[in-house]
């Protein structure tokens, strides 16, 4: 029976602890890049109670062990001598004084979560407490104690407790902060600070005192400690981030301590920038803002400033704007500039057509409601101009541009291409700022390290191996295009600052005056900004070069400057002849042509179509063909020809634009009766637009005929432009219901209209 005992006891004693000693919920902790805390949130149980450290700082250590074990490292759980002392001076008072614990006895009761006091209790620990010593080290068990001991009111372990007592980590503690620490357990509910004060400032003196007498302080070290001041309360824990911590708590990262890229100081200098800016927004108001500053070296991201701080929730100040989908405006545009680029659509110079146009139901706009007839590509982006870009995306694919946006990591168009339309590089679809940062962020490291790497939140890489990378080259040449960002329209104080340093960048503005955007790039740093309403409420002036491009250059006044820009990529770089006039690749008629490295997909680029070579009488100068002037006195020469739509506009930003010589009389009359016929639609039509099997509004194909083959008609709809045909004159259109004009011109200059009209669906 008595060897049975012992069996069952013996292993009782083998499996007394638990495989994990504590299951107590913790607080969620997030820490800067050097481990200073940005936020934290209270654990579940109410207790602030972070996650246990490896090790303990020194001066707690030898404080903690100096006031309750002395021995902690010559005994095996239980110390024969604490036991023989505390019977003593609990018989000497007739009363329990003293409990001989040791600190891995402590660890038990805690673990027990502090059972009623008995003699077959403490037994119970003692046993367990040698147990414990078998499977831990002393320093796993003086971390569990400093990790799970009381520290009064609501505070469990060490880091909760020097946080919310000194506002700093305990491995920054003083010797008399640490002391005051280490006699808190001992009676955490009767006294912590804002508690029974005297009594702490004793037990903490006394401490000091012995600390003194046993060499570990010396005089002056000693008086300074004693003079310190006890905290009159607990410490409210920073909040210096805190829409990160709530996106972490969401991602799974609840009850852990997570150490962020966040840089502390950067941190607090764009929190206080984005204040600052948002009390004069308030004027008029205009609520909300978010700003994310991010490593292009190591995709970290240095800031997290989710919204401004107001109090109550009447702002909507819990709102992580960095990850609230909103109306993108004209911030993709440089996507579209770079995709078209690598498709040889277009190369830098590239003239794009800004007239009036016209793509069914959807007639776009410029914001400033004028027009330049035709510009280079690159200017087109510098001004952010709607209409060049409309037509180019409409040029290289919706269907395919859509695509290319979500293989970038757009994750906000869950709808069909179809379903945005044309409007999607206009504002038509919802973005994130975390989204367009990723983008942007993976262009920039593409271009300086020859690798995207993305963005991460914590000091782990994410694997960005899925993301198809784009041509350095072709980002390269978005990226200078940025650099020469033109607002003549607009003024304000960030012009000043965007002459400090070469940044690419781009502004925003979307349908409504809803959300302002701002980004900018250098091979150092990605800033992106957004300001707005969390509910979505437009403001007048709520534009992305007066609310957002000044918080922009804010910012990129407190990073370092980059100290070189990007290396131009000339292994994907070529040099070819581009026409002055036109941009395209030069021709054989045009007859000035530069040199100019381009990205190597830009020889895919179609050859110059403006310049024509005409017929003029070398002595008016008028011109002529053979069927009404002598051969012998035509005088053949090129010309630079626009449509005359695009000219009407062209010629008045440029004032050297020579337009096409008038026909000679006797060959005007020759050449009228060669001019075009439009067979659809018939003058003063009704016309009903057809509607397809699937329920989709069709389109009805209007057509015209013209004398001489090989001439190219230019199409307008109530003065928008529509394109140009050539050898067979067609056009499927869907105007909207009501009267129209259908208005056809040739090269020669000849036109033709016709009025109709649409009156159903």
């Amino acid at each position: 029976m008595v060897l049975l005992m012992l069996i069952l006891g013996l292993i009782w004693y083998v499996f007394c602890l638990p495989k994990q000693l504590f299951n107590d919920s913790t607080s969620t902790v997030v820490l800067d890049r050097y481990g200073k805390l940005l936020g934290a949130k209270i654990a579940e149980d109410g207790q602030w109670r972070f996650a246990a450290a490896d090790s303990v700082p020194y001066k707690f250590k030898t404080c903690i062990l100096q006031f309750e074990d002395r021995n902690f490292y010559k005994h095996v759980g239980v110390s024969v001598q604490g036991i023989g002392r505390s019977v003593v001076q609990n018989f000497k008072h007739k009363k329990i004084v003293s409990g001989g614990s040791t600190l891995t006895m402590q660890v038990v009761r805690i673990m027990k979560k502090n059972p009623k006091r008995t003699f077959g209790e403490k037994f119970l620990e003692m046993a367990i407490a040698t147990r414990l010593e078998f499977r831990y080290s002393k320093k796993e068990i003086l971390a569990f104690y400093s990790a799970h001991a009381p520290f009064g009111n609501n505070v469990v372990g060490l880091e909760a407790a020097s946080w919310r007592y000194f506002g700093r980590s305990s491995s920054g503690l003083s010797w008399a902060e640490s002391a005051t620490l280490a006699v808190l357990p001992n009676a955490p509910g009767l006294i912590y600070p804002g508690k029974n004060h005297e009594r702490l400032l004793a037990k903490r003196n006394r401490l000091l005192t012995c600390l003194h007498s046993i060499g570990v302080l010396d005089a002056t070290a000693y008086q300074l400690a004693l003079s310190e001041q006890l905290p009159s309360k607990p410490l409210p824990l920073p909040q210096i981030a805190p829409h990160l911590l709530s996106r972490l708590i969401k991602e799974g990262k609840k009850g852990q301590t997570i150490t962020t890229g966040i840089d502390l100081l950067l941190q607090e200098k764009v929190v206080d920038i984005l204040q600052q800016h948002s009390m004069q927004l308030r004027d008029n108001k205009i609520y909300n803002g978010a700003i994310i500053v991010t490593s292009v070296k190591t995709g970290k991201v240095l800031a997290y400033v989710g919204n401004t701080f107001s109090e109550g929730a009447e702002y909507s100040s819990h709102v992580d704007c960095i990850v609230a989908p909103r109306s993108s405006g004209s911030i993709l545009k440089p996507f579209l500039y770079e995709a078209a680029l690598e498709d040889g659509i277009i190369n830098p110079k590239t003239l794009l057509l800004d007239v009036p146009s016209h793509f069914g139901n959807f007639s776009p706009k410029n914001f400033s409601r004028e027009y330049d007839g035709a510009l280079p590509a690159n200017q087109a982006l510098s001004r952010s101009l709607n209409i060049p870009f409309v037509r180019l995306l409409n040029e290289y694919g919706l269907e395919k541009f859509h695509h290319h946006l979500k293989s970038k990591g757009i994750t906000t168009l869950n709808k069909s291409a179809r379903h945005y339309g044309l409007s999607l590089i206009l504002g038509g679809a919802e973005v994130k700022l975390w989204d367009l940062n990723k983008v942007y962020i993976g262009m920039a490291q593409q271009l300086e390290m020859n690798q995207w790497k993305g963005v991460t939140l914590e000091n782990i890489k994410l694997n960005a191996s899925k993301i198809k990378p784009m041509s350095k080259a072709c980002i390269y040449s978005t990226f200078e295009a940025m650099t020469e960002v033109n607002r003549p329209d607009e003024d304000g104080n960030w012009q000043v600052f965007a002459g400090a340093q070469k940044v690419a960048w781009k502004t925003g503005t979307s349908f409504g005056f809803r959300d302002a955007w701002a980004i900018g790039i250098t091979p150092d740093y990605v800033v992106a900004v957004w300001v707005g309403n969390a509910d979505g409420e437009g403001r007048p002036g709520l534009t992305g070069i007066k609310a957002a491009a000044p918080l922009l250059f804010s910012v990129f006044q407190q990073l370092p400057k980059s100290d070189h820009w990007f290396a131009k990529p000339l292994l994907d770089m070529s040099e070819i002849k581009i026409c002055r006039e036109s941009g395209y690749r030069a021709g054989e008629l045009c007859e000035h042509a530069d040199l100019k490295i381009v990205p190597t997909t830009c020889l895919n680029t179609t050859v110059c179509p403006y310049h024509q070579l005409i017929h003029l009488n070398k002595h008016s100068m008028k011109r002529v063909d053979a069927d009404c002037e002598n051969p012998y006195e035509i005088l053949h020469t090129a010309w630079f020809v626009l449509p005359p739509a695009i000219e009407k506009y062209y010629k008045f930003n440029h004032p050297d634009y020579k337009t096409l010589p008038d026909y000679k009389a006797e060959c005007l009359a020759k050449i009228s009766d060669k001019a075009m016929t439009i067979l659809l639609p018939r003058p003063h039509a009704k016309i009903y637009v057809p509607i397809e099997i699937d329920g989709t509004v069709g389109q009805t194909v209007f057509e015209a005929v013209h004398r001489l083959s090989g001439i190219s008609i230019y199409w307008h709809l109530d003065d928008a432009y529509l394109g140009a045909t050539k050898e067979i004159h067609q056009m499927a259109l869907n105007p909207g219901v009501g009267e129209h004009i259908l208005l056809l011109t040739d090269e020669n200059g000849f036109s033709q209209q016709v009025k109709f009209e649409v009156v159903g669906k």
